[in-house]
């Protein structure tokens, strides 16, 4: 995949997780206050690891096509490792649901 590809591929995933952010963050703002402080502190944990993933996607974005093509195959890597510390944040997240509210994980 070249950097054009990995950039598109990348923002649409930050628009993804972006959107299931808001979507757990009016949840929280519903929620009883018990449960609250549960839905800050993995919202926090989600918001982590999109500003790193954000982080990633600058990068990626500033640099050269010669220069990805060196750093290519390791911010692949590095990218689907973020990817997955998401998921399993977002998991994490879900599980902790109110009783009787759909888990409307993607």
């Amino acid at each position: 995949m070249d950097r054009d590809e990995s950039v598109e591929k990348m923002k649409k995933q930050l628009d993804e997780w972006n959107t299931r952010i808001d979507e757990w963050e009016q949840r929280m703002n519903e929620a009883q206050s018990s449960m609250k402080s549960r839905y800050k502190e993995q919202l926090d944990s989600l918001r982590e690891q999109r500003e790193e993933a954000m982080s990633k996607f600058k990068q990626i974005q500033g640099s050269s096509e010669a220069a990805w093509n060196d750093m290519s195959k390791g911010f692949e890597e590095a990218w689907k490792r973020l990817a997955e510390g998401f998921e399993n944040a977002w998991s994490e997240f879900g599980a902790k649901d109110q009783k009787g509210k759909p888990n409307n994980k993607s």
